[in-house]
């Protein structure tokens, strides 16, 4: 009578655990009127790794820069500075210092590689600048 009863409570932890975990990879952060804007960007956290997705916010200054946090589904956070829809650099993490990096534009996509991690960003998150 007990194996079922603990099945039964496991199961219930483990789907909680999956909604929980699918609730913060769908969950954008920042919220946007504009159609354009998507609701996560493509992502990879270690060199190799296939593309994810990744939530992320958007902070713009008064000077035109603008700081796109990307957030990776385990928590994960790095901060990818830009002036105007110029990469910069990459905030410091565990991960590196964020100056081993690489930039391009490619069909409207900005395509950064920094410490072994991969982010493809939309023109469209700077039409604003």
């Amino acid at each position: 009578m007990k194996t079922p009863i603990l099945s039964c409570i496991c199961a219930v932890v483990l789907l909680g655990t999956v909604e929980a975990s699918a609730e913060q990879q769908d969950k954008s952060p920042m919220s946007s009127a504009d159609n354009n804007t998507p609701k996560s960007i493509a992502c990879a956290q270690e060199r190799g790794e296939s593309l994810g997705q990744c939530s992320y916010r958007i902070k713009r200054d008064e000077k035109g820069k603008t700081t796109v946090t990307v957030v990776f589904a385990n928590g994960f956070e790095r901060g990818l500075l830009f002036e105007g829809s110029k990469f910069l650099k990459a905030s410091v993490t565990m991960s590196g210092v964020g100056t081993n990096a690489d930039w391009s534009l490619k069909y409207g996509i900005h395509v950064i590689h920094v410490d072994g991690q991969r982010y493809e960003l939309p023109d469209t998150l700077f039409a604003g600048n």
